[in-house]
């Protein structure tokens, strides 16, 4: 083994200085695009490689090819989409095809020649996020490329789009990454933190994608990453340091502080200097990597923390090149409106935020860690604008109604004025939720319901200090297992889920056990590929059958409690005899604390998720077993109507709010409550004040959420007579329609509940 990765080191540093070679002659495009597939193919020992550029109009034109037919360049062209090309095109991941032909996606160009060749492996080319082209290699046998090979041909496809970003081709005047700017007046996105503000577009963009690619002296990255390394951390120690600083914020920056020590991470970036790249280009590398793997997943907050990497590898890159500080060369407008395609929440404390009146975002979601820094600091945010980048620039006047999702690009007087109407209606909204902060949270007719908080990392516990939540329903403890480069060990997960308890302050920690496996997968960890993920091996399935792995954590959370009351959670239980299994084994270490004179939990709950609707079947039989059930309505509503969570155009067509689903929920309420098993929701149902509204209608008491919908939800619940909604939900479960949503917002409308 050590023989083989040691002769990919030799291979990939050759290679890359093969390819540095032909990129500074001075010659045509052509000729270097010519000189770039021979020595790739050469080097990867393949008989085709070809280079495909992106053209106007989603159009890949074969722009170079070693292996095909000569004729076809410039004449053989594939949509973005239409087959394998244009599949790795449009995905903008590297893809391999083992029997490419017999691919359902395979188009077959009779001018190529390319009858004779079986499998193929092609990676885009991108500057950023925008897509230059794809290159790609081809073998006459049907062949299944190498995570080795894979990398490599992804090494390529870096050096070939710095080579390409400032090329201007033939008949075109301007770069190939030109975009013409629309000329929009309003754009529509989604609130993140709520406000509103005026002020003059600042764009922020990341560090460029590295240049300096091939490294000259492997000795000299690796110091020169060593400093790069120790200057972050004192950057980082010196915000933790500020007085300013809120107490969110502070774990944001202490989460940072343990990302940087991760010896799986700085060990990637390692592997790839030894293989030949810079230290710059080698976190680039690994920072792409990461946020491939989080891009496959479909869980919205872990997929939100790709933007806390995204932030800590820039600031690395920053400290290798030597630019102190991202804002060294910038003056902000006193009244500035941030605008960036992504952020994450130490970016935002890098400027001046007296300045900044709100931040406008392409991407994002409630979860991101930047939303909490700039919650602590009422600075409203607006994501998921659509190519805003492309519609505003520096120094456009815009009006942002975060409130609403609404963005105003140079706006007329009258909108100006309608702006300061809707600012003092903001305000009143925003004294309503302060007042009733600290009220009961119990609804017109005097029914209690427990608010509680959906949590991942220590930070995001924060919450609890804001009255509205009890306490922590979920914790996912997963994230720490996927961000580190390997294993935490048992002192690691101790410390994790002590820094959670502190942050709690004795309210209720409910940690569900790891959910890993389909979208949710560990770097450090081998997985069959499977056809269907989200239905294999995954979360107790993996754990029970890893049991060490499940017993190393239980160990942690018995510890971590150090006599405190402990709450554990199971994940997709299908059967009584898996949470059998799962309890018999928290007892094994129980046992074993207490032989070893260790501080047992003052009291001990251990729980389910319910997701997979074979439980519903057993649940006379199974509710005598547990402490409490929660219910994740994500995976059982996939599972109940047969909906890929990551096909949106399945997923948007079965509403929860319909009644099959409404049933299902009744069933387990009515049931639970007849075995008087605490029942919770903790999907994302909970969160949305209307479906809210219906699960307390069906006798649901204790609703676990994101922040964000803390405070909306509440305000509904302080508008809503529970026995008059619970009938009229009633008197709807046996509607013939797809959806009840219409029906139901229309009823709380006429009622004035506040959805």
């Amino acid at each position: 083994m050590t023989e083989k990765i040691a002769t990919t080191e030799v291979s990939s540093r050759r290679l890359l200085k093969r390819l540095r070679d032909v990129m500074l002659q001075d010659t045509a495009i052509q000729d270097k695009l010519k000189s770039i597939v021979s020595v790739v193919a050469s080097e990867m020992g393949t008989p085709v490689c070809s280079f495909y550029l992106l053209q106007p109009g989603d159009i890949l034109e074969l722009y170079a090819t070693y292996g095909l037919n000569p004729k076809s360049i410039h004449e053989t062209k594939l949509r973005t989409g239409e087959g394998l090309i244009g599949e790795v095109a449009i995905q903008k991941k590297a893809l391999s095809f083992e029997d490419a032909q017999n691919h359902p996606s395979f188009a077959y160009k009779p001018e190529t020649d390319e009858d004779d060749f079986k499998s193929l492996l092609g990676a885009p080319v991108l500057l950023g996020e925008h897509l230059i082209g794809v290159i790609a290699v081809q073998k006459e046998e049907q062949h299944n490329y190498t995570e080795e090979e894979i990398e490599l041909l992804e090494t390529v496809s870096m050096l070939l789009g710095q080579m390409l970003a400032s090329v201007k081709f033939e008949n075109k005047q301007e770069s190939i990454l030109h975009t013409p700017k629309d000329n929009h007046d309003k754009l529509e996105g989604e609130r993140l933190v709520a406000g509103m503000g005026v002020g003059k577009v600042f764009v922020y963009s990341r560090l460029e994608r590295v240049s300096n690619m091939v490294a000259g002296q492997e000795s000299q990255e690796l110091e020169k990453l060593k400093v790069g390394l120790e200057e972050m951390d004192k950057e980082l120690s010196n915000l933790l340091s500020s007085p300013n600083m809120s107490a969110e914020s502070l774990d944001v920056f202490e989460t940072y502080k343990m990302f940087t020590k991760d010896k799986g991470w700085i060990a990637k970036i390692t592997d790839y200097i030894h293989s030949g790249l810079t230290a710059e280009a080698a976190v680039q590398k690994v920072g792409d990597d990461m946020y491939d793997r989080m891009q496959m997943i479909s869980d919205p907050y872990l997929k939100e923390r790709v933007h806390d990497f995204q932030d800590l590898a820039n600031r690395l890159q920053r400290h290798l090149i030597g630019k102190q500080t991202i804002t060294s060369d910038v003056q902000l407008d006193d009244n500035t409106i941030l605008v960036a395609k992504s952020m994450g929440p130490a970016e935002l404390l890098d400027f001046d935020r007296s300045k900044i009146k709100a931040v406008l975002l392409e991407e994002g979601s409630p979860t991101m860690h930047v939303v909490i820094v700039a919650k602590s600091l009422n600075i409203p945010i607006v994501g998921n604008l659509h190519d805003l980048l492309g519609k505003v620039q520096n120094g456009d006047t815009v009006a942002v109604d975060a409130e609403n999702g609404q963005v105003y690009i140079n706006p007329a007087d009258n909108i100006l004025a309608d702006f300061n109407k809707r600012i003092e209606a903001l305000e009143k909204i925003r004294r309503k939720y302060g007042r009733i902060k600290n009220l009961p949270c119990e609804t017109l007719d005097g029914v209690q319901i427990s608010l509680n908080l959906n949590a991942g990392l220590s930070m995001d516990v924060f919450a609890l200090g804001e009255g509205f939540a009890e306490g922590v329903g979920l914790y996912r403890t997963e994230l720490p297992f996927m961000s580190s480069g390997q294993l935490p060990d048992t002192q690691q997960q101790i410390e994790m889920y002590k820094r959670v308890l502190e942050k709690a302050d004795g309210k209720p920690v409910i940690f569900r056990t790891l959910d890993i496996g389909s979208d949710k997968v560990l770097p450090y960890a081998e997985y069959k590929k499977e056809e269907n993920p989200a239905m294999g091996w995954r979360s107790i399935r993996v754990t029970l059958d890893r049991r060490s792995l499940l017993r190393q954590q239980l160990r942690a959370f018995i510890r971590a409690v150090n006599g405190g009351d402990l709450y554990v959670m199971f994940p997709m239980i299908t059967d009584i005899d898996e949470f059998i299994q799962a309890k018999e084994t928290l007892n094994i270490e129980l046992e074993r604390e207490a032989q070893k004179g260790g501080v047992l939990p003052a009291s001990i709950h251990t729980g389910t998720m319910l997701e997979v609707p074979a439980l519903l079947f057993q649940m006379a039989e199974f509710l005598p077993l547990v402490d409490f059930v929660s219910i994740g309505t994500n995976d059982l509503s996939q599972f109940l109507f047969a909906k890929d969570r990551s096909d949106t155009t399945v997923w948007e067509k079965y509403d929860v709010l319909s009644a099959p689903m409404l049933r299902a929920l009744k069933y387990v309420a009515d049931m639970c409550r007849l075995y008087k098993v605490p029942v919770s929701v903790c999907g994302e149902m909970a969160g949305h004040p209307l479906d809210a509204m219906v699960l307390i209608a069906l006798g649901y008491r204790k609703l676990s959420m994101n922040p964000a919908s803390l405070g909306p939800v509440k305000s509904m619940i302080l508008s809503m007579d529970t026995k008059q909604v619970s009938e009229y939900v009633a008197s709807v479960l046996g509607a013939k329609t797809r959806s009840l949503r219409e029906r139901l917002r229309l009823y709380a409308l006429d009622h004035n509940i506040a959805i």
